[in-house]
């Protein structure tokens, strides 16, 4: 009985982080550092305005925020409110944060009424095609942050978030802005 529960347990949270979409409670954070070989790969994708917007144009200038999202995350709506709030505080020291959707074309009509109504100032991109998806986050977990730092680094990535875990996300990026 047991076995069968804690099966049970760990399913729901792979169906909370995976690939699904509907989802919206919280599974365990987990943070890793990023391994000595991680690698940065470019991208560009479209902002919620229409404009066009490369992780090279931040790469090597500013430590660098991607968080992965989706409007029917509730774990990533509540993690964006503290990262309105990082940034407000630090986008004039170095900071960018690109929160990349990662809606599918039933839910892509939500993203600008939900970031404009949530009043979130940093840029908005939409990834309906996958594309930095694919790169930094293949499993889909939602939310799910990497931290790139001033020499274009990945120094943390993140998956899941629970109230606190600002704190730690905090730590992790002012040391990507040294």
């Amino acid at each position: 009985m047991k076995k069968l529960l804690a099966l049970g347990l760990l399913s729901s949270l792979v169906a909370c982080s995976g690939a699904g979409g509907g989802a919206s409670s919280a599974s365990a954070t987990s943070m890793a550092p990023a391994d000595e070989s991680s690698n940065v790969s470019d991208f560009t994708l479209t902002d919620i305005d229409g404009k066009s917007v490369s992780l090279s144009d931040h790469l090597g200038k500013k430590a660098i925020v991607l968080d992965f999202w989706a409007t029917w995350c509730k774990p990533c709506i509540a993690e964006m409110a503290h990262m309105q709030k990082v940034y407000e505080e630090k986008k004039d020291q170095g900071l960018v944060i690109l929160a990349i959707s990662m809606d599918g074309s039933e839910t892509e009509a939500q993203v600008a009424p939900t970031a404009k109504s949530k009043g979130w100032t940093f840029p908005v991109l939409l990834d309906s095609e996958t594309r930095a998806t694919s790169l930094y986050n293949p499993r889909r977990a939602a939310p799910y942050t990497v931290i790139i730092d001033r020499h274009g680094k990945i120094i943390r990535k993140r998956e899941g978030f629970n109230p606190g875990d600002e704190v730690e996300m905090m730590k992790d990026i002012e040391a990507a802005m040294k």
